[in-house]
């Protein structure tokens, strides 16, 4: 009896007879009778499965209605089978084949169970299906721009590649709905032009509404959209700072560029009417290019272009020196101005330019202003401001004059034998005519005084000769 007990074959044989006889106690009812066993079947209910379509032909119809979308179903299995099943083991279906546009009430089909599950019902047992035909059309598409851009910045006419026109595939009712197909961008805070090589497009009914699963062709687009400065165009103004080494003079300068670009807010732009640049002639040493950096007037963010080439011409430069009359501006009101010193109405200007230039230059050409605004009754010292042609320049500081200024007088006749009051308005513009190249002449000997600002003699004594000023 030791020997069989120990062997192998006899104890796996117990084993199974204990397992036995422990399930039976486990399972004993003992309100039953001695002969019966409580069952290991169950029921399970499967909810919420989305019913799903087959043998439709989708290129040519759509489904426009599936009620319900979902149903159930009731099952019986083992509890370990039902255990085990996983609800995606499940599913429901209608078939489709062969159906064209219309209505109709179509049963439903139970895919296959899972092991050990059988199927006790299926809730609805039907489902009512509308389908109809799909149809195409060409619409347009347009772009919509959320937000803004950066402040200061304008957006401009958005552009599509290759072009705005799309195939729409939508149920034949639902196409005869379409009111636009749009596609979206978003611009806020943006300094530079957007670009989105594949922006998605909506369709949208006639009032404004999105339209569900409609098939775009293509489904999208290369869409830009420019985010730019306000610009204005101005005329270039080409101008000189500093002075050329000793001998030599400007000649010309030459640009291709006449009209530049300044971009900035566009309340501001209305302010700026032309943009001027200077050659810094102290850099010069010869006739050559030279690359010019352009800057943006005040207030404004930019220019284009940045940078133009200008072409400067030098030559030998020749002094010349010519007596221009003085000019005598902006006395205050009730004041009469005389030029004290230098004597006469004339002072002596060097200039310097090329033998070109200087050859036809006049005194008629330069200006020479003794601003006297804001001065008032007395002798002053005042530095004139010089007016020059184009390439021409003064040698060394503009000359200071003295002017005195005096309460007018009230306007008297000429008393028998007395001389003339002289009169404070400044004198006119001089000509050609009254002045030669070296300076030229005063009023003729003998004449009234009346043309010289600062001249007030008997009988215009006073008024120098051309011979007197050189």
């Amino acid at each position: 009896m030791d020997k069989w007990l120990s062997h192998p074959t006899a104890l796996k044989i117990l084993s199974i007879v204990i397992g036995i006889l422990l399930w039976a106690v486990v399972h004993f009812d003992p309100s039953s009778t001695p002969n019966t066993v409580t069952s290991t079947t169950e029921t399970k209910s499967v909810d919420m499965l989305r019913i799903q379509t087959e043998g439709l032909d989708e290129s040519a119809y759509a489904l426009k209605m599936l009620e319900p979308s979902v149903g159930k179903l009731m099952v019986r299995g083992s509890r370990s089978a039902l255990a085990f099943a996983e609800d995606d083991d499940y599913s429901i279906s209608v078939n489709l084949a062969g159906k064209g546009p219309g209505s109709y009430t179509i049963p439903l089909t139970v895919g296959k169970l899972p092991r050990g599950i059988e199927l006790l019902n299926v809730s609805p047992s039907t489902v009512e299906v509308i389908i109809d035909r799909l149809d195409s059309g060409s619409f347009e598409a347009g772009v919509v721009t959320q937000g803004t851009p950066a402040e200061g910045y304008e957006l401009g006419a958005p552009v599509i590649r290759p072009g705005g026109a799309v195939q729409v595939t939508l149920p034949a009712q639902d196409l005869a709905r379409v009111g636009s197909v749009k596609v979206f961008v978003n611009v806020d805070g943006e300094t530079e032009t957007v670009r989105d090589k594949k922006a998605h497009m909506i369709v949208f009914d006639k009032s404004g509404n999105e339209i569900q699963g409609a098939v775009i062709e293509p489904a999208t687009l290369d869409v830009e959209v420019p985010v730019t400065m306000p610009g204005k165009a101005v005329p270039l103004q080409v101008g000189t700072k500093g002075s050329l080494p000793s001998g030599l003079s400007l000649e010309a300068i030459d640009t291709d560029v006449s009209e530049v670009t300044v971009y900035g807010e566009r309340s501001m732009l209305d302010g700026v009417n032309l943009l001027a640049a200077d050659v810094d002639l102290s850099q010069i040493r010869a006739t050559g290019d030279v690359e010019l950096e352009l800057l943006p007037p005040e207030g404004m963010k930019a220019v284009e272009p940045s940078k133009v080439k200008v072409r400067v011409t030098l030559a030998s430069s020749d002094v010349k020196t010519l007596q221009v009359p003085v000019r005598l501006e902006n006395a205050g009101d009730g004041l009469d101005a005389a030029l004290e010193a230098p004597a006469g109405s004339a002072v002596s200007i060097s200039v310097r330019g090329t033998p070109d230039e200087l050859s036809g230059l006049t005194a008629g050409d330069i200006r020479a202003v003794a601003d006297l605004q804001d001065l008032k009754e007395g002798t002053h010292e005042v530095r004139l401001q010089l007016t020059l042609p184009n390439y021409v320049s003064a040698v060394g500081e503009a000359p200071t004059v003295t002017v005195r200024l005096a309460a007018s007088e009230p306007a008297m006749g000429r008393p028998e034998g007395g001389s003339a009051t002289p009169s404070p308005t400044p004198s006119p513009d001089r000509g050609p005519s009254e002045t030669d190249s070296s300076g030229g002449s005063g009023p003729a000997p003998g004449s009234g005084g009346s043309d010289n600002d600062a001249a007030a003699g008997d009988g215009g004594a006073a008024a120098d000769s051309g011979e007197e000023r050189r």
